[in-house]
């Protein structure tokens, strides 16, 4: 920059007549500054150009590889996509055999309920008949001892009856002998008392005649 200015400056002192070579010399200074500013400027510039491209570069570059690994995670995921079919395919199969086996376990498990349902239906009705049989029995057998007893109690009563019936005519005929007696003793103690009544009247008329 210094060698420039210098050589500005020799140039023009040659060319023109010079009056003030401060002057001068501050023109050229700021006509070389005004240029190297605009160079420093354009080469930042240029850099900045370059620095962004190579940005840009890095950029693209950057989503190439993010492009890449996505398209990989991508691939990975329709693996796993394809692994995840192939267990829900397992899954299914596994499945369908567990129910098959679960249906063929309660078809199983109903028919031997069945079977026990029916064994134990039979074996119930068997044991009702028998209680049933041996009820009717035992009814039987208490409805003939009840008739037998009701015959005997029927039989003792008639026998209480005529024994009460022989009882109460004796009794009768004693209240009726007895009554005949008192009333026989009644009427001798009357006529008694009527003869002492006599003989008393006869005594004190005796003793008034007298």
């Amino acid at each position: 920059m210094k060698d420039l200015a210098e050589i500005l400056e020799e140039e023009l002192s040659e060319a023109v007549e010079v009056k003030n070579t401060k002057s001068l010399h501050r023109y050229i200074s700021l006509l070389t500054g005004n240029y190297v500013e605009q160079n420093i400027h354009d080469r930042q510039y240029n850099e900045l150009i370059s620095s962004n491209k190579e940005m840009l570069a890095s950029i693209k570059e950057g989503f190439r590889r993010m492009d890449e690994r996505f398209a990989a995670q991508d691939e990975r995921f329709v693996a796993l996509d394809e692994r995840f079919v192939a267990l829900d395919k397992r899954f299914e199969a596994l499945q369908k055999q567990i129910d098959e086996r679960f249906a063929a376990t309660q078809k199983q498990m109903d028919a031997r309920f069945d079977a026990s349902q029916k064994q134990m239906d039979e074996r119930f009705d068997a044991t009702q008949k028998q209680m049933d049989e041996r009820f009717d029995a035992t009814q039987k057998l208490m409805d003939e001892r009840f008739a037998a007893q009701e015959s005997h109690f029927a039989s003792m009563q008639k026998q209480m009856d005529a024994r009460f019936d022989a009882t109460q005519k004796l009794m009768d005929e004693r209240f009726t002998s007895q009554e005949r007696q008192v009333n026989r003793q009644y009427k001798l103690i009357s006529l008694g008392f009527t003869a002492m009544v006599l003989v008393i009247a006869a005594f004190n008329l005796t003793i008034i005649l007298s």
